[in-house]
């Protein structure tokens, strides 16, 4: 599939989920879409560095992550397939990435530079409402993952994702997950084993 249409294929899809923005907005951000494919373990931007793209998962997932004072990397959050990320205060602050970014399987994603992709939306107000319902869906993310992590054991951390995130269990390998519940993966595991008994 050339990247024209992944793109239009990929704008439709959006535009079931969010269905008060019009056609024409869509084309503009078609203007200024870029197709990028990356292979599992590839790195798309790193700590420190600036991400000067807004992204959108077509198909595959990413890792958001850091490495914690003792050198063990701890994973921020996963982008999946139709989720969105940018780095908001690069926008407005120009500071640089708190993590790096990283595919964790063949991943195809659409990026949109950040300068004009801003143009756009101040002229839109679809486009408006768009950028403050993937604000809300980057907060929430950042709230369930600090959730999880209040939960005192293994199992309860790994009972949340069952319910809320059951994708992840089967799209995600274990090892990946360890590190975002911030456990050992021998201990995740064993924690999933006993459940499935």
């Amino acid at each position: 599939m050339n990247d024209a249409l992944t793109i239009k294929n990929f704008h439709e899809q959006l535009a079931i989920k969010f269905p008060y923005v019009e056609e024409q907005s869509w084309n503009k951000l078609q203007n200024i879409s870029m197709v990028q494919k990356l292979n599992k373990n590839e790195l798309l931007c790193k700590e420190g560095q600036k991400l000067n793209h807004g992204i959108f998962v077509v198909s595959g997932q990413l890792k958001l992550f850091y490495l914690n004072e003792s050198g063990i990397e701890r994973i921020a959050s996963f982008c999946t397939r139709n989720d969105y990320i940018d780095n908001w205060n690069d926008v407005h602050q120009h500071t640089a990435l708190p993590y790096s970014i990283c595919a964790i399987s063949t991943t195809t994603i659409v990026k949109y530079p950040l300068k004009e992709m801003v143009s756009i939306f101040k002229q839109n107000p679809d486009l408006l409402q768009l950028c403050i319902d993937l604000s809300q869906e980057i907060i929430g993310k950042k709230q369930d993952h600090y959730q999880i992590l209040t939960l005192k054991t293994p199992k309860d951390r790994y009972l949340w994702l069952q319910k809320n995130r059951p994708q992840w269990l089967q799209d995600i390998t274990l090892t990946e997950l360890s590190k975002y519940l911030h456990v050992s993966r021998e201990t995740l595991s064993r924690v999933r084993s006993k459940l499935l008994r």
